[in-house]
């Protein structure tokens, strides 16, 4: 493991540590060696303008929520928790030019180690990979009786490390490109969303340029390693949580997005990505900036997104009821945005259409391809619910206060209720019906850009998720608030160069 500081010991390394040491280690060998080397000029530039970087994430997240177990005898409302702490060591090379052309080469490398702090679950034991889990889940056994009839339940976890980057950087102006291991956001896919406090790394290459007033960004993935894992894993379908065992594998994903800026109040995006034989999705959106006063502004947005199935990978995991939709499914939405110097309030409105021929749920929209993680920024959402399901009109009103004129810029707190009458299978009667759904959302997000706390981060997010008993699919002897939770996120972390 890496202390916090630039000394580094290797000693009863794993083997991607010994990996990582040896690197390092001819990398920033004496000195007098590149310079007694036809190659000290390549030397030179590797290591003149090299960084080594940590980062450090305090993370904490507990979900307080109805919890049943048959075998323990247990139903009770009770609260689920990890705390955990993440360090990575993470390095970088200088570049070196490639012959005479303009295109500049080096090496990026990346360690992370995540240990526990504290954690608390239900009965002792926990759903694997349940989505809110931040370590390994270990001892798990499936608690149905036939496959897709219950979950993995598990008892332990495991503190983990990995290498999520590695790879050689191509840069050029207004452009580059990495290929390897690493943290690739482009196109439709991403690194994390607001909840994570680990970035998930992918293994391919990605792409970025900048021409005018556009951004290109383009990525070819062949591998996934989620933010808990310690392995780059193949791409997988059947976005079950609770399923240990993928059903089927993709070869590789390709991806793109095209942003332009006009001027600093409007814009536009487009993107494509697809998954070999198994998902295509589309994207597009627009925004604009409209000023009314000289510290007043209107604010509009509108966003739609597209997904179909693209081959015979999809149909497998469909026929296994372990898809969100049959063949096709689209999600459309809208922001409407009064400005005026710190604050900000607004209404958000979003519609899901996601047919599904399944007796046992409606269909919903979803945002990545299987395990690989997806980017969709919704324009309702961003709590505990995803107000995504097939037929359902969400809407949002949201205030924002950002704390400039208080001499503390990068600080903004803001409240934000959703809510929608959703369509949903009742247990009471059988049939589809109405039912109602809100939820009420705190965030607070730190990032100052100077000062005494500019390497720092901090951000927590509270929610409290309320469906009645028919978006519940509540049974007439259920409590009425079984399908209540309560989140709570905080993330504190801090970067620094060495």
């Amino acid at each position: 493991m890496f202390p916090l500081s630039g000394n580094m010991t290797c000693g009863h390394s794993t083997k991607k540590k010994v990996l990582l040491c040896a690197i390092l280690a001819s990398l920033t060998a004496l000195p007098a060696v590149g310079h007694a080397s036809p190659l000290s000029k390549t030397y030179n530039a590797l290591t003149s303008k090299s960084k080594i970087s940590i980062s450090l994430v305090n993370y904490f997240k507990s979900t307080d929520k109805y919890f049943r177990d048959k075998n323990l005898d247990i139903e009770r409302f009770d609260t689920q928790h990890e705390w955990a702490q993440s360090a990575g060591l993470f390095y970088s090379t200088g570049k070196v030019r490639i012959a005479k052309s303009p295109i500049r080469a080096g090496v990026n490398l990346g360690y992370n180690y995540v240990f526990e702090l504290d954690t608390s679950y239900p009965g002792d034991t926990h759903n694997w990979y349940g989505g809110e889990k931040i370590l390994q889940s270990t001892d798990c056994s499936w608690s149905g009786n036939e496959p897709n009839t219950g979950s993995y339940k598990c008892k332990g976890f495991n503190n983990y490390g990995k290498l999520p980057v590695a790879n050689v950087q191509l840069s050029w102006k207004k452009g580059g490109m990495w290929i390897g291991d690493g943290f690739y956001t482009a196109g439709l896919i991403s690194t994390a969303d607001e909840n994570d406090a680990l970035l998930s790394s992918y293994r391919g290459f990605m792409v970025r340029q900048k021409y005018q007033d556009y951004r290109i960004r383009g990525a070819f993935v062949t591998g996934f390693m989620a933010g808990n894992g310690s392995d780059m894993g193949n791409l997988e379908g059947k976005t079950d949580y609770y399923d240990i065992e993928p059903s089927i594998t993709y070869d590789y994903l390709y991806t793109a997005d095209v942003k332009r800026t006009i001027g600093d109040d409007a814009g536009f995006q487009i993107a494509y990505g697809e998954a070999k034989d198994y998902l295509r999705r589309y994207m597009t959106n627009a925004w604009v900036r409209v000023p009314v006063g000289t510290q007043t502004n209107i604010y509009a947005f509108g966003q739609y997104y597209y997904n179909h199935s693209a081959g015979h990978l999809w149909d497998i995991d469909r026929e296994a009821g372990m898809v969100s939709f049959d063949q096709y499914a689209s999600n459309i939405g809208y922001i409407l945005a009064l400005e005026h110097d710190a604050w900000k309030v607004q209404y958000g409105y979003m519609k899901t259409h996601a047919p599904l021929e399944n007796e046992s749920k409606l269909g919903s929209f979803s945002y990545g391809f299987g395990n690989a993680k997806g980017y969709m920024k919704t324009t309702v959402g961003g709590g505990y619910a995803g107000f995504r399901r097939d037929g359902q009109e969400a809407m949002s009103v949201a205030a924002i206060y950002d704390f400039r004129n208080f001499d503390m810029p990068g600080l903004d707190i803001r409240y934000i209720y959703n809510w929608s009458d959703s369509i949903a299978k009742s247990k009471l009667t059988g049939g589809l019906d109405y039912g109602k759904e809100y939820e009420h959302v705190i965030k607070v997000n730190y990032e100052p850009k100077s000062g005494m706390f500019e390497d720092w981060y901090v951000n927590y997010k509270h929610v409290f998720y309320r469906p009645d008993a028919t978006v519940a699919s509540l049974s007439q002897d259920d409590p009425q608030n079984k399908a209540d939770k309560t989140t709570i996120k905080l993330i504190v972390g801090y970067n620094f160069t060495l």
